[in-house]
């Protein structure tokens, strides 16, 4: 877990007293290390099953989901997706909503600082982000070796975390 270790990646802490959590994964599968967010949101959805964890696959569009997240009344939420902040590939950056007010380091064209003051407002949930470094994200292009290491180092700490939540 070399590379979630070396950003400072805490995401154990943060989730410490979490009682309900959502996990929204984004990101285009079409456009290599840009489905960072979606493939750890597929992987959780196979090993994860609790009544207080809703999984979100959102795409390129998680503003679709706000309703379905504002319903499920989580107590955090954890957005994950490919940004570009000019680490090297693979790198993590972790921070809470507060943190990234006005920036915009998400691949899409909604910054994830507004959707996450969004749902922070609306659900009074603690937002944190999560960034994933990308090496490339053209069209057609695969994922590399080190955001593919990455997304499953972010899946097994979440897993260990999301199973220990009360059911």
């Amino acid at each position: 877990m070399s590379r979630v270790k070396e950003q400072g990646l805490d995401l154990s802490a943060a989730l410490e007293c979490a009682s309900r959590v959502a996990v929204v994964g984004i990101g285009s599968e079409m456009r290599g290390d840009d489905a960072a967010g979606v493939l750890v949101a597929r992987n959780l959805k196979k090993r994860v099953n609790s009544l207080k964890v809703l999984i979100i696959d959102a795409g390129v569009a998680p503003e679709s989901f706000t309703s379905q997240i504002k319903e499920f009344k989580p107590s955090h939420v954890i957005l994950i997706d490919a940004a570009d902040f000019g680490a090297e590939p693979g790198a993590v950056i972790f921070t809470d909503s507060s943190a990234a007010v006005g920036q915009s380091i998400s691949t899409h064209r909604l910054p994830l600082s507004v959707l996450s003051n969004y749902l922070r407002n609306q659900t009074s949930a603690k937002v944190f982000l999560v960034g994933i470094q990308p090496s490339r994200a053209e069209i057609g292009g695969k994922m590399s070796e080190k955001v593919t290491g990455t997304v499953e180092e972010i899946t097994k700490i979440l897993v260990k975390k999301l199973r220990s939540i009360d059911i």
